[in-house]
């Protein structure tokens, strides 16, 4: 095979490495030393593979195969070659020279979760497989017709499903997505190759994400090379699996034959870098996105994109992942706008993220005082997280370029990349509620907050009130300083998905509306959460049934509970609070053929949310306090104009601001609940419609894409008139 001549990217490095006394290769299968199949059993090591796996180990190479397959598809091929080392399902089960193999018991968490894909399996060309700490999801056959559907349903039940298990995580990759175990990783491999070869030096090559956590545990002296120009931690690339063979027999003939030349396929990659972005927005994670398909968006995805198109702008936030050493800029290969993640050091999770974020930010800002924790561990995490955010933004934006940083995780962010010299325009908005002073007093280093919030040009809040509450805080904290400006730029939600309601509904929803019959429907959709007043609506609609007993038997209460940072003993306790609540109505109230409260702990798709939406005749959006509520807007768009359902919604939602022609109602006030949610489902046909009428005329114009618009366009001008501090 004539391989095409390119630059050599590390020819002492790779010499050395093909003449060192001891060497090991740690060789990815799928995709590095054979290529892909349709399934996993059909991709099979060929003879040829078999003979250069033999020269390498005839030239004194220990090659370590390290895939992600599960242990019984490595099986044949070890028994068939002699003296390779293997290691599955991407470092669980390792097999070294003993040819025994040594792994963990199979983690039970994953039944759950295939058992609840295991319907959609049985849709044609989905393949749900089981390894000991992993479970994947191949869609490679999937008609296309189907797949768009079938892969978004698959994710959102991952999702779901991961909300409730932190030790797992979820990774994407070429027409499959894999829920895998953290702790059980290639890295594992190297570790493991070290202990047995502890003067070996390391060659790996890989083609995908998984084969980073490899790459990741190597030293300087060592080698990582990627199959494919994949943005990554390796130093090379190849371009695909026949140049990973040519390269393979260039090895062992290097080490048995002094004359043979320098390798000439390897191109170096470490300058492979994002060029400088006129636009870089950060957030605390970015979207994942699966490789070559269009994939669903919410309402901050679908406002960001369009803008990051226009500016050649580049997403970035954190992978999830915690790694020691180095741990660069990671791009990932998708269509559309560029994003790229990175890891955090050991420790971030718990005190970054679960500590000061939501144990004390959170908490704090949706007005729960007595659930803060306030420790100086957390606050250091969140200082260093906040000063790696703005290293990675820093090293991507041009000089004269934008930055525009989201939500509570990030407030430190601007003075970071102040400090580090950045002179452009820093934009915030703060999806969550701003506190009162009194509560925001409580925090410790409340006025290094607000030091460190001025150094923004321009913050974005939902509603008049978050931004009424920031400038009382920011002129008590620091009187002498002006702050940035201040604006009020709600969000919107694109109404086209919610109009869109296809005539004939999911599985789930026709099931719902035959149970239904021609009883009346109140909906609530929420995110597990003690902010969102699940109890509290709950309590309000038994309420209704006690004041009001001619409603019994004629309408039916769906609640629809996203799972949500389920590892915090607050979501748990509250997931037992509702179910213990729904129990209770259901047995006071239930008879043989109606059931009053339908409690559902998932989540669903737009399409099928759209549908939910426009059977209801309430939707009960109670929260105790919300930066925004886009269910709210959700429900209203998804509407039949000429029949709609009528919103009630709690007025500590930052949605009631503009959507106040909805029945406004105290979540607080149990009595108050059963007396709105009985006054709307009284309410004639003629009130519906109009109320419907302004809400929709509220929200008219108001679309994600205007919203970033709007906000990078002011931001741009209030750096022009200086308003922002950059001293």
């Amino acid at each position: 095979m004539k391989l095409p001549v390119m630059r050599l990217a590390d020819d002492r490095l790779c010499g050395e490495l093909a003449g060192c006394d001891q060497l090991a290769l740690l060789l990815d299968l799928d995709g590095t030393l054979i290529p892909f199949a349709p399934t996993t059993e059909a991709a099979q090591i060929d003879s040829e593979a078999v003979e250069l796996l033999q020269k390498l180990l005839d030239a004194g190479v220990h090659v370590v195969v390290v895939s992600g397959r599960p242990k019984p598809l490595i099986e044949p091929f070890r028994r068939a070659l002699d003296g390779v080392w293997w290691v599955a399902e991407h470092g669980s089960w390792r097999c070294g020279a003993d040819r025994c193999w040594v792994g963990p018991p199979p983690a039970p968490e994953l039944d759950e979760l295939a058992e609840s894909l295991r319907t959609l399996a049985l849709a044609a060309g989905v393949r749900l497989e089981r390894k000991s700490q992993a479970l994947c999801i191949h869609w490679r056959l999937v008609a296309a017709e189907h797949k768009e559907a079938l892969v978004s349903a698959c994710e959102l039940a991952c999702e779901e499903w991961l909300e409730s298990h932190d030790e797992f995580e979820r990774l994407d990759g070429i027409e499959v997505l894999e829920v895998r175990r953290r702790s059980f990783h290639k890295g594992i491999a190297v570790s493991w190759v070290r202990e047995h070869l502890p003067d070996a030096r390391i060659l790996a090559i890989g083609d995908d994400r998984t084969d980073e956590d490899m790459f990741a545990a190597l030293r300087d002296n060592e080698l990582a090379i990627r199959v494919g120009s994949a943005h990554t931690r390796a130093r090379c690339w190849l371009p695909s699996h026949h140049a990973v063979r040519a390269f393979l027999g260039w090895l062992a003939s290097a080490r048995t034959n002094s004359a043979v030349p320098p390798f000439l396929s390897l191109e170096s990659i470490r300058a492979q870098a994002p060029a400088e972005s006129g636009l870089v927005v950060v957030s605390n994670r970015i979207p994942p996105a699966a490789p070559g398909r269009e994939r669903p968006v919410g309402g901050l995805v679908s406002a960001l994109e369009p803008v990051l198109r226009h500016h050649g702008g580049v997403w970035i936030g954190w992978n999830g992942a915690e790694a020691e050493g180095e741990r660069p800029l990671l791009v990932h290969e998708i269509d559309g706008p560029v994003r790229a993640s990175f890891e955090l050091p050991p420790g971030t999770r718990d005190h970054y993220y679960g500590g000061f974020c939501n144990r004390a930010l959170w908490p704090l800002f949706h007005g729960f005082p007595g659930r803060v924790r306030y420790t100086d561990d957390d606050w250091n995490a969140y200082v260093a997280a906040n000063a790696e955010f703005a290293r990675h933004a820093i090293g991507l934006v041009a000089p004269g370029g934008t930055v525009w940083v989201h939500d509570y995780h990030l407030l430190l962010v601007a003075r970071e990349l102040r400090e580090r010299g950045f002179g452009g325009p820093i934009g915030l908005f703060l999806h969550v509620p701003f506190p009162h002073r009194d509560l925001f007093d409580t925090i410790p280093w409340a006025d290094e907050l607000i030091a460190a919030l001025s150094r923004f040009d321009l913050i974005g809040v939902h509603t008049s009130q978050w931004a009424e509450n920031l400038r009382s805080c920011a002129a008590a904290r620091l009187p002498s300083r002006s702050m940035p400006e201040i604006a009020v730029l709600p969000i919107g939600v694109d109404p086209a998905p919610f109009r869109a309601v296809p005539a004939t509904g999911s599985a789930d929803v026709e099931g719902l509306r035959v149970a239904l019959g021609d009883r009346r429907l109140i909906l609530g959709v929420d995110r597990l959460d003690y902010a969102k007043g699940i109890p509290e609506r709950l309590l309000g609609f038994e309420r209704m049934l006690e004041r009001w007993p001619e409603w019994r038997g004629k309408i039916s209460f769906v609640q629809i509970s996203v799972p949500s940072r389920a590892e915090v003993p607050e979501y748990a306790e509250l997931r037992t609070r509702v179910e213990t609540l729904v129990g209770r109505i259901n047995g006071r109230f239930g008879e043989a053929d109606w059931v009053p409260v339908r409690y559902l702990y998932r989540s669903y798709d737009h399409t099928t949310l759209a549908q939910l939406y426009r059977m209801a005749d309430i939707g009960l959006v109670t929260p105790l306090r919300d930066g925004l509520n886009l269910v709210a807007k959700e429900f209203v768009h998804a509407q039949d104009p000429s029949r709609p359902g009528v919103l009630v919604l709690s007025r500590f939602a930052g949605a009631a601001e503009e959507l106040c022609d909805a029945v406004i109602t105290n979540p607080f006030h149990t009595d108050g609940v059963a007396a709105d949610l009985d006054r709307a489902l009284r309410m004639d046909g003629d009130e519906r419609r109009r109320r419907h009428g302004l809400l929709c005329r509220a929200m008219a114009e108001k679309t994600p894409e205007r919203w970033a618009a709007a906000f990078l366009d002011r931001l741009v001008s209030c750096r022009g008139r200086g308003t922002g501090l950059t001293g």
